[in-house]
């Protein structure tokens, strides 16, 4: 298991009218967390690309407990419980500064050849690099 946490500044933009982060940008910071996991892995989603490999997502889920504002510096932690197999699942929690809990999420991703669009199992270069969290 891999557990990393990046610190995501909320901006204006991300805001409503009544000053709470959308409920859309909760799956932004998902995907900018899962990102940095995946670098620390040693590698990135071009690296998958040019390797003929495509991760689109197959799920998401998310859960608001507590609202975000503007400026708040937020904690994602993201957690890859499982060495993927066509599937990978990374789970999600959203912290205030203060350390309240405001967010849980999930999204499942699927291994694609790109290619052919057809789902295939995480290639072995990729289970390598993963070998040494697990």
């Amino acid at each position: 298991m891999i557990t990393k946490d990046i610190k995501i500044r909320v901006r204006y933009y991300e805001t409503d009218c009544m000053g709470i982060v959308h409920h859309s940008n909760y799956i932004r910071y998902y995907e900018t967390a899962r990102t940095e996991m995946l670098r620390e892995f040693g590698t990135t989603y071009n690296d998958m690309e040019k390797h003929g490999v495509m991760l689109p997502v197959l799920e998401v889920q998310s859960r608001h407990i507590a609202p975000a504002y503007d400026d708040d510096l937020l904690t994602v932690r993201v957690t890859l419980a499982e060495m993927p197999k066509v599937k990978m699942r990374f789970d999600y929690e959203i912290f205030r500064e203060n350390g309240d809990k405001i967010n849980t999420g999930s999204v499942t991703l699927a291994f694609m050849h790109s290619d052919s669009r057809r789902a295939c199992r995480a290639p072995e270069w990729f289970l390598k690099l993963l070998e040494p969290y697990f």
